[in-house]
């Protein structure tokens, strides 16, 4: 025959406190239920704003030029297996003033991104800067000025 398993309940253990005297492990806390204000927002994409100036006064390039540069910065400095995982699409060429807009699919790609943007010297031989003006989860966030 099989005899009933009983488990015996486990005492609490007393601990010293720092002051000498005995406490008792306390119990975990009760579950809360999740609510609107404790979870975390992750936005699933990030938009930037980025400057691009050139040291004289140079034509702005096409977007074509401009994405494979950004291609070629992350890869030089991320390698062509960083340079593939990292996923970006230019949003709008840029304008006159050298504004344009780029997307990554993932806040992780954000840092790459910005670190190739920041290290791209030059675009076809002129030399040029890019400075990430705005990041934001969304175009609307984007669009607001504050």
């Amino acid at each position: 025959g099989f005899f009933p398993l009983e488990i015996p309940s486990i005492p609490k253990i007393p601990m010293a406190s720092a002051d000498g005297e005995a406490d008792e492990i306390m119990a975990p806390p009760p579950e809360r239920k999740e609510s609107s204000r404790s979870r975390r927002f992750r936005p699933t994409r990030c938009y930037l704003r980025v400057q691009l100036t050139f040291a004289g006064q140079e034509e702005m390039p096409s977007a074509t030029i401009l994405e494979a540069s950004i291609q070629e910065a992350l890869q030089s400095h991320f390698g062509s297996c960083g340079a593939s995982k990292c996923q970006w699409s230019l949003l709008s060429p840029p304008a006159e003033s050298g504004l344009f807009l780029l997307k990554t699919t993932t806040p992780e790609h954000l840092q790459q991104l910005r670190a190739a943007l920041t290290l791209l010297t030059r675009i076809q031989r002129r030399r040029c800067r890019m400075d990430v003006l705005a990041v934001a989860p969304s175009l609307a966030a984007l669009a607001c000025k504050r």
